[in-house]
């Protein structure tokens, strides 16, 4: 992991001296996946990964770092038509309410979809956060079994040089943004949107050095340190 934590920390963290932070996070996702690449290309086995499949979209309750919630928040205002930003906030809504005052173990049993996954594609994949970005299974059926029976445990199939070039870049970014004294709780994005929708000082605090988000919970688990590229 460290062979790719410690290249990616020193470039993002001159990026973060000369750019903006969402411009910083534009040009990490570039690196990132051209490292992802790198290392698929590499690999001995194949990816199952596919378009239109979207089991791991409704496993989880997607986490993001606060400059990557920005960076969707703006990408969306930008690019997304009148009906169809007024259709994703209120599929957000919907799903901040129903998961309002529940336990991190009970959001691992909750099956709703993302609520940015559109048709089974995702409308956001360009700016999709760095833990979906890291998804990458080898085995369909076991994606498929652990999205319908959630409380059982199937054996995670992950290719090790995927992982740790995914876990090093993703920890190198993470950690050259909190050298500048910035936020990096990774928060749950559908209420990190929402709050940022509705709170236009969220970027303030941010840039202040205070937590990003007042509403928005943050995961107790450490998801960009192992458990979001295990993909079953």
């Amino acid at each position: 992991m460290l062979e790719h934590a410690r290249p990616e920390f020193a470039q993002a963290w001159q990026d973060l001296q000369t750019h903006t932070v969402r411009e910083a996070v534009v040009r990490f996702y570039t690196r990132h996946d051209a490292r992802l690449n790198t290392a698929i290309q590499a690999a001995p086995q194949s990816l199952a990964c596919e378009n239109g499949c979207s089991h791991c979209c409704r496993q989880f309750d997607v986490v993001a770092l606060p400059v990557e919630v920005f960076e969707i928040h703006a990408h969306v205002f930008r690019h997304f038509k009148p009906d169809q930003l007024r259709n994703t906030i209120q599929r957000v809504t919907s799903y901040v309410a129903k998961r309002k005052g529940v336990s991190e173990e009970t959001r691992l049993t909750l099956r709703d979809a993302c609520p940015f996954l559109v048709d089974n594609s995702c409308s956001i994949y360009a700016v999709r956060p760095s833990v979906c970005r890291n998804y990458h299974a080898t085995d369909k059926d076991n994606c498929e079994k652990s999205l319908n029976e959630p409380l059982s445990t199937w054996p995670t199939t992950y290719i090790d040089e995927v992982f740790f070039t995914a876990m090093g870049s993703s920890a190198g970014f993470r950690n050259a943004v909190a050298e500048q004294g910035l936020d990096t709780k990774e928060y749950h994005l559908s209420a990190a949107f929402l709050e940022t929708v509705q709170n236009p000082n969220c970027v303030k605090r941010f840039k202040s050095g205070k937590n990003a988000f007042v509403k928005a919970t943050h995961t107790q688990f450490n998801q960009s340190s192992g458990g979001a590229s295990r993909a079953a």
